[in-house]
């Protein structure tokens, strides 16, 4: 499982860099034991440039996936505590 999740951390950084802004504070991740992936998003504030980076970062991250297994991301504006596997968060 260790390998997996430094494997879907690389999936998610890979799709992640392309898009991003300084509204985004925090993108964690959790895998279920049945092999879904529910990704969180923290932002300081969500706009219609945030929704859009938000659906391009699912539809990249999905299709590097080799199932159907990438849940509808979870997305709080504000503070929040992000999953136990951090990917990105801001200073």
């Amino acid at each position: 499982m260790k390998i997996e999740l430094k494997y879907q951390t690389c999936n998610i950084a890979d799709a992640l860099c392309r898009n991003i802004n300084n509204n985004f504070e925090s993108v964690s991740f959790k895998v279920f034991d049945n092999g879904e992936i529910l990704v969180k998003i923290i932002l300081s504030e969500l706009t219609e440039q945030e929704e859009e980076y938000i659906d391009d970062f699912i539809a990249e991250f999905s299709s590097a996936q080799e199932s159907d297994c990438v849940l509808k991301p979870l997305i709080e504006v504000g503070s929040g505590t992000p999953h136990v596997n951090l990917v990105y968060k801001k200073l």
